[in-house]
């Protein structure tokens, strides 16, 4: 019975320090994702080529 808790125990742990991973690296996703909007919006007007009417 003591091997059985101490087992949860550690499964547990391990299962808490992925979650902590996954919740950094969404972080870091987001952040990206923050810095290429912030790009887009700071782009200059592109020169339009081709045929005008």
């Amino acid at each position: 019975m003591l091997m059985d808790t101490t087992d949860i125990k550690i499964d547990n742990m391990q299962i808490q320090k992925k979650l902590e991973n996954h919740d950094k690296n969404i972080e870091l996703v987001f952040s990206y994702l923050d810095e290429l909007t912030c790009e887009k919006e700071s782009e200059k007007p592109r020169i339009k080529i081709g045929y005008k009417k």
